[in-house]
């Protein structure tokens, strides 16, 4: 009975979210509620029993002495950590760098390519997909146009970048996958490092190789080369300065500077709590960003929050859906049904498994259907081989490579509508420089254990 209507509630959820009938937020709550409440009432259960399940799926559950965290602690990292990067774009922290890469292109379509990569990989960092496009393609957009170079390749040179720092505890797919495994931030992070820099040399040497290849196909001589005018310069570099300007707080870059490299260090030792980390850092950049002014500092505070509540609250509704798989007994039926179909030996091998099953539920699932639907369930048949939470985690991180290749991301239209490329054209694109990587994370993470073999 657990077993098949676990099944259903998965399949149900999955499809809520692929149809667009309900929202990712809604689906995460009243589905299982609904679930829940129809389970207790076959197994004679009193229906209160689900509140109690999803009480301790959202805030902790006592089991045998051990207190075991909820999701809401994952969502106060996600919500804090949001806000403080969304805090420190809107000041204009990364602005300074954002320009100095751009000074080095000189009409160059190599050094073209190079310098939107590194752009894209710097704006991308608050987390927003969206901001990381409008930005990137307002700065280089017009150069590769000036240029001939093919908007295709700015696409995929945004998105690539983007996929790498989507790992950042503050990223949405994270997130999800804390709240799904019920792990720290500090436990998975740091394993994710090297996978990340890694990635992000291949970006980098992939954008080297495009650019050579687009030298040679528009016959640009660096010898004889003109340079960007001036203005040019000026009309990128605005592209970055006038991305709301009345924002910025040139003044403070050195103490937010220190305040974001002391937050990370401390973060990836697990010196202190994440959560409690970025919301001291967001506490003390309002003051010294914004000064003692309370009307300022309580919109500064709203609008950095309007990147992290939606997903703070979508980590809480996951707290629902672990909460009844849980509580009720479901998610432990489906896995002692599907580890007695694992053949002997074969165990070790589920979160390379978990990595390849990834890259078409990412695609055509959504990041909630495959971390909140079928992550959880494979986590457990995984335990039952000796498998880590982190483990998988980890493997899970691994088909953000070919992520962007989904029709299911908003932003990736507003993307391919500036770059001026077809879907079709831009999803073969991102699936032919997104699975080297792929290849690369799986490397990288066995060879630093991560994924023991």
């Amino acid at each position: 009975m657990g077993t098949l209507m676990g099944a259903i509630l998965i399949f149900i959820f999955i499809v809520a979210i692929y149809k667009k009938a309900l929202s990712p937020f809604v689906a995460l709550v009243a589905v299982p509620l609904v679930f829940a409440i129809f389970y207790c009432l076959i197994t004679n259960q009193t229906p209160m029993n689900a509140l109690n399940w999803v009480t301790e799926g959202v805030f902790y559950k006592v089991a045998k002495g051990k207190v075991t965290a909820g999701t809401f602690k994952s969502a106060l990292m996600v919500l804090f950590a949001c806000s403080y990067f969304t805090l420190m774009m809107q000041v204009g922290l990364f602005d300074p760098l954002v320009i100095a890469i751009i000074k080095l292109v000189k009409g160059d379509p190599l050094k073209i390519i190079v310098a939107s990569t590194l752009t894209a990989a710097m704006v991308s960092l608050d987390g927003d997909g969206t901001s990381t496009v409008l930005i990137t393609t307002a700065a280089f957009m017009p150069l590769y146009k000036q240029f001939k170079i093919k908007g295709i390749y700015l696409a995929l040179l945004i998105a690539l970048p983007t996929s790498v720092f989507n790992m950042t505890p503050w990223g949405g797919p994270l997130a999800r996958v804390l709240s799904a495994l019920n792990i720290d931030v500090a436990e998975l992070f740091p394993r994710l490092l090297p996978g990340m820099v890694v990635v992000m040399i291949y970006a980098i040497v992939l954008a080297y190789f495009i650019g050579k290849k687009e030298r040679a196909r528009l016959g640009y001589d660096p010898a004889k080369a003109v340079n960007i005018s001036q203005e040019e310069m000026e009309k990128m570099f605005d592209a970055v300065r006038k991305n709301d300007p009345e924002l910025k707080r040139p003044k403070a870059f050195w103490f937010n500077l220190i305040c974001t490299v002391i937050i990370m260090v401390m973060l990836v030792d697990g010196m202190a709590n994440s959560a409690i980390l970025f919301l001291i850092g967001l506490a003390l950049c309002l003051v010294v960003n914004y000064g003692f002014n309370f009307k300022e500092q309580k919109d500064r505070l709203a609008g950095a929050m309007e990147e992290g509540m939606p997903a703070a609250a979508m980590i809480i509704g996951s707290g629902f859906f672990m909460g009844v798989l849980n509580g009720s007994g479901m998610g432990t039926a489906i896995a002692t049904t599907l580890g007695g179909l694992v053949p002997a030996g074969m165990g070790k091998f589920i979160p390379i498994f978990t990595a390849i099953l990834g890259i078409p539920g990412l695609i055509f699932l959504s990041s909630d259907g495959y971390y909140f639907g079928i992550l959880p369930v494979l986590a457990k048949v995984a335990a039952g081989f000796g498998v880590t939470s982190v483990t998988m985690g980890v493997a899970a991180m691994i088909p953000l490579a070919t992520y962007y290749a989904t029709p299911l991301v908003a932003w990736i239209y507003i993307l391919i509508g500036r770059t001026e490329v077809e879907f079709v054209d831009y999803q073969k694109g991102i699936l032919a420089v997104g699975l080297p990587a792929f290849a690369l994370y799986v490397l990288v993470f066995i060879l630093t254990g991560s994924i023991p073999l």
